[in-house]
Order: structure tokens, then C-alpha cells, then sequence
């Protein structure tokens, strides 16, 4: 039994340091194909390397650029935003991703929301998940600390900061748990595409005959908020809604 448990472990490892080759080797030469202006080339190796399960934000960002250099706005913006959801800080992808949006047909403006609620929710999306549970974590500890310090506290005084900081403690831990669950809500319930077709006459029902709505050409940004039949409730970032065949945009 040993025996087999041994080689299975040498086999796994041998296959892990295989296929990790195979990635570095496969996206050097993807690299290389770029390099020389092969975009088409460079376009087959990136997404080879997607299709083995490696989505890394350099891969993204490398196949949009790609991308961009074809002309191919709706798969540059689509990698641009993939790359973006794995490395939301990398001003690179960010420039890249406002130089491909330059190109889009369609300029929708935003729609208007209350001031106080858009910087309250910029706020809260600054963290993710994890790293607001962390801090909620860090709050709890200290909280439990400055109770433990004021049962022990020796003075009036004392006890009267202890007894502050434990209850600042309680608000920033009830503030920090609830952001956790608000921004885990937000990615759960948001669910966006890019259009994938050069130009398409979004729909008011979801069938071919219903009357249309208004016109999405390719790489728009849209919220998928409803299937039903493959076809997709979107939402603009104005609000208007319509539908359109799923087979017409690819989901982020």
C-alpha cells in the first residue's frame, strides 16, 4: 500500500511539473508570436492555455491585447475585463481597457444614482470578501481585548476608555461584517456580458418577432439579469433593459 501511495505521489508530481512546462512553454511561444506581429498565432496560444484551466490576469490581459491588435473590440474588452476581475488594480489592464472602450460604437452615460450611495458603495467594493472578513476578524480580536482590559482595568478611568474602545470595537465589527456580506451579495447577484456580435436590434419580448427595442453593437458591457428560453435580460449601465439571444454576447 505504501508502495502505491508513493508512486501515485511521484506520478501527481510528475504530472503537475509537466503541465507547468507545458503552460510556460505554451505562453513563451505565444509571447513570441506576438512579438513578430503573428497575432493569430499568439491568439491560438493564449487561448490554448485558457482551455487547459490556467486563467491567470497576464494571460487575459496578453490575449486582449492581442485582440486589440486584430481590431477585435468585443474579444479585447471581454480579456480586458476578465484579466481586470483577477487583478483589479493593475493599471495596465485599466489603460488598456479604456484605449479598447475608445473604440466601441456604442457611448451609453451612466445613469443617475444618488451621490451618497454611489461613494458608500465605492467604498465598500474597495475590499473583497476575504479581505473585509480579515478585518472583521482583526475588529473582533481587538474588541474582546479591550473587554478583557476593562474587567481588569484598575482605575474609573481606565475602565471609562476600555469601555469606549470596546463598544467603537462592536460598531466597526457589525460595519465590517455587514460590508463583508454586502460586496459578497453584489458579486453573487451581478452577473455581466459583452456583446459579441457586430451589431444586433435588441428585442422587447424574448422571441424573434416581438418588437424592437433599441440597437448594441460589439464589446458593450451589459448586466445579464434574467434567462429564459436562451435568450437574456440586459441591462444597460442607463438602465434601459431589452433582450437578446445568449448565443450573442459571452458572459464575464
Amino acid at each position: 500500500m505504501k508502495k502505491v501511495l508513493t508512486i501515485i505521489v511521484i506520478l501527481f508530481v510528475y504530472l503537475s511539473n509537466a503541465q507547468e512546462s507545458f503552460e510556460k512553454a505554451a505562453f513563451a511561444k505565444a509571447n513570441q508570436a506576438y512579438t513578430s506581429e503573428n497575432y493569430d498565432l499568439a491568439i491560438a496560444g493564449y487561448e490554448q492555455i485558457l482551455k487547459t484551466g490556467k486563467h491567470s490576469a497576464e494571460v487575459y490581459f496578453n490575449l486582449g491585447n492581442a485582440y486589440y491588435k486584430i481590431n477585435a473590440i468585443g474579444p479585447a474588452i471581454y480579456n480586458f475585463e476578465k484579466a481586470l476581475q483577477l487583478d483589479p488594480e493593475n493599471t495596465d489592464v485599466i489603460n488598456n481597457l479604456k484605449f479598447a472602450n475608445q473604440m466601441k460604437i456604442d457611448a451609453i452615460e451612466d445613469a443617475q444614482v444618488d451621490d451618497l450611495e454611489s461613494n458608500f458603495a465605492n467604498y465598500i467594493q474597495k475590499l473583497n470578501v476575504d479581505e473585509w472578513a480579515y478585518f472583521s476578524i482583526i475588529i473582533v480580536l481587538f474588541t474582546i481585548l479591550m473587554w478583557i482590559l476593562y474587567f481588569y482595568a484598575q482605575t474609573a478611568g481606565k475602565k471609562r476608555l476600555f469601555f469606549i474602545l470596546s463598544i467603537i470595537g462592536i460598531l466597526m465589527a457589525v460595519t465590517s461584517i455587514t460590508a463583508a456580506f454586502y460586496v459578497k451579495d453584489s458579486v453573487n447577484d451581478e452577473q455581466y456580458a459583452i456583446i459579441f456580435t457586430e451589431e444586433f436590434t435588441t428585442k422587447e419580448e424574448p422571441k424573434e418577432n416581438a418588437v424592437n427595442s433599441f440597437i448594441l453593437h460589439e464589446g458593450t458591457k451589459v448586466e445579464v439579469t434574467e434567462e429564459f428560453n436562451n435568450w437574456a435580460l440586459i441591462q444597460l449601465s442607463n438602465g434601459n433593459k431589452a433582450w437578446i439571444p445568449l448565443d450573442k454576447i459571452k458572459k464575464l
